[in-house]
């Protein structure tokens, strides 16, 4: 249930719309976690029904009417029980498409390869200038004394994927070297 703890603590700090979510799932939160409309919407339904949050549709004019979601005590309390119980591995195991494709990559070109590798990099350097601006939100965030406690432990999540994201960067300047030294040494023989 990720996404539904993903939403019960953010309804922990104010109700909230489905769309103002989906704002947060985008922006800040959209280099660490992904959602969409729907499964943020088919979720809520299911914290509803589970009694760990309640609804309220509030009128507007000019405006559809717009349905507010907030945190019920059960809601809360399942949230911080969920928080509290950090998984015995916390390094997640996951699956690259692009890895897999490297793994395989003795079948097609150098040149191809090093093109994909460039493409890479570009979408690291891509996410290094993301990761600015979702430092600079978490810095407006800290002018509210309320958000003081929770701007900490964001940028902590910041720091770690600029590390992440560096890494990466490094990782495909060292596999661009290493095509082009095999490159000259194919032309030498």
């Amino acid at each position: 249930m990720s996404l539904g703890n993903a939403l019960l603590g953010l309804l922990n700090y104010n109700p909230m719309t489905g769309y103002d979510l989906k704002k947060i799932f985008d922006h800040p939160m959209g280099f660490f976690w992904v959602a969409q409309m729907s499964q943020i919407y088919r979720e809520l339904n299911k914290l509803e029904k589970k009694e760990l949050v309640k609804s309220e549709v509030e009128p507007q004019e000019k405006r559809p009417d717009r349905k507010v979601y907030q945190l019920t005590k059960e809601g809360k309390k399942t949230f911080l029980d969920w928080l509290n119980k950090f998984p015995d591995q916390l390094s997640e195991t996951s699956r690259s498409r692009f890895l897999m494709r490297i793994f395989f990559s003795s079948r097609i070109k150098l040149e191809e390869l090093a093109f994909e590798i460039k493409r890479y990099k570009k979408e690291k350097e891509e996410r290094l200038e993301y990761l600015n601006k979702v430092e600079q939100w978490i810095k407006d965030y800290t002018r509210e004394e309320k958000y003081k406690e929770d701007a900490f432990c964001w940028s902590l999540i910041v720091k770690k994927e600029y590390k992440s994201s560096a890494a990466g960067i490094e990782w495909a300047d060292e596999c661009l070297k290493f095509i082009e030294q095999k490159q000259e040494k194919s032309k030498q023989q």
